[in-house]
């Protein structure tokens, strides 16, 4: 049996464990929890393709004065390696009003954290892809006190790397010419930064369903990624397929982004929610933006439309990273029992591209069967 089988079956007897004890009301220093996402995939250049997304398996040591211990497992059944990825591992303990989270995990002070309740969507879109997305590594102090919604963190600087737009999960054929790439910050585990950075995020909550805030990050970009912005070569993470330069002649290493983000949400089950993101990176000046709206009354179909957008703020060249994208998101959400829903979404994504150069298909429809514990 091989090493990704063996991963994949020792998961799955631990998922079969959890789901037996999650029945059982009564508290445990250590809880077991975890999900399975399972795709069927209708895309512009496939037949309809059927896909293990993801499986997750976490676990909370709930420790003695208010204190507590988090892990978080990835396994990705398609990918190409082992496909197994730590997510998160961090220690949560009370500090003066807030509480301090040490280790990695999500950014819970900078903009909107990109989770489940936050993005709606199953698929994070461009905007929480390009900023929010991937985990940090460092510390993270966090408070909410009356109408008061302060943090600050100092975090290892996340990379400069990419996502792609339209992507089918292990379809490598079909991905080579139906998606396009675009520029995003990275938790690249085995090319970490040298750098790091300061964030402090001030916003409030408010009984009528408002909860807003503006975030600030200033810090350092590592010099490999400087000069993947000034140079160009087919190994260069930010020139795809050996495309000019994003940055010619980049040479300053400083990174600045500030971040503006809102979330509205009635008694009635209507929600609304923005993000805006303005960053200088190097000799970079880019910005993206989004807006969702949504309807979720309480045990019944949920549905969702949002709207985004990242805005280069340079001359298009056949470098798609350079290309000014766009975004629409609509997804409807079925629920089945407490923890298990079907997900049905559709992604429509155009670009600017330059003359001479062709638009990419690459929009995509996906039905996602979630099941958790």
């Amino acid at each position: 049996m091989g090493t990704r089988n063996i991963l994949a079956l020792v998961l799955v007897c631990i998922f079969g464990l959890g789901c037996a004890g999650a029945f059982c009301e009564e508290p445990k220093p250590v809880e077991v929890h975890g999900y399975m996402l399972n795709r069927m995939y209708a895309a512009t250049g496939s037949n309809p393709e059927f896909r293990s997304e993801r499986i997750s398996l976490s676990v909370i040591g709930n420790l003695p004065q208010n204190r507590n211990a988090y892990l978080e497992w990835y396994y990705h059944p398609w990918a190409s390696g082992s496909g197994l990825y730590q997510e998160s591992a961090y220690f949560d303990t009370p500090l003066g009003d807030g509480r301090l989270r040490v280790g990695k995990g999500r950014g819970i002070t900078f903009g909107m954290t990109a989770s489940y309740p936050n993005r709606k969507t199953t698929n994070y879109g461009i905007v929480s892809e390009a900023f929010t997305q991937d985990r940090i590594q460092g510390l993270q102090w966090y408070m909410q006190k009356g109408t008061l919604d302060l943090s600050a963190a100092i975090r290892s600087s996340l990379r400069l790397g990419t996502r792609s737009v339209g992507e089918l999960s292990g379809d490598t054929v079909r991905n080579a010419s139906h998606t396009v790439p675009h520029l995003c910050f990275r938790d690249l585990t085995d090319q970490l930064s040298r750098k790091t950075e300061m964030v402090v995020r001030v916003g409030g909550k408010w009984p009528s369903g408002i909860n807003a805030g503006l975030s600030y990050l200033v810090g350092s970009i590592d010099q490999r990624d400087v000069v993947n912005l000034s140079t160009s070569s087919a190994s260069n993470p930010l020139t795809p397929g050996g495309t000019p330069a994003l940055i010619p002649g980049a040479q300053s290493n400083d990174k600045k982004v500030l971040a503006l983000d809102g979330v509205y949400k009635s008694k009635s089950g209507f929600v609304c929610q923005g993000e805006l993101y303005d960053a200088s990176i190097s000799d970079l000046d880019y910005d993206a933006w989004c807006l969702l709206v949504g309807w979720e009354p309480a045990g019944k179909w949920r549905f969702y439309a949002r709207y985004g957008e990242q805005n280069m703020d340079v001359t298009p060249s056949a470098n798609p990273l350079s290309w000014d994208i766009r975004q629409i998101s609509l997804s409807a959400v079925q629920p089945l029992g407490k923890t298990t829903w079907l997900q049905y979404e559709y992604e429509i994504n155009s670009e600017d591209v330059p003359a001479g150069v062709n638009s990419v298909s690459n929009n995509l429809f996906f039905i996602e069967l979630f099941s958790g514990f």
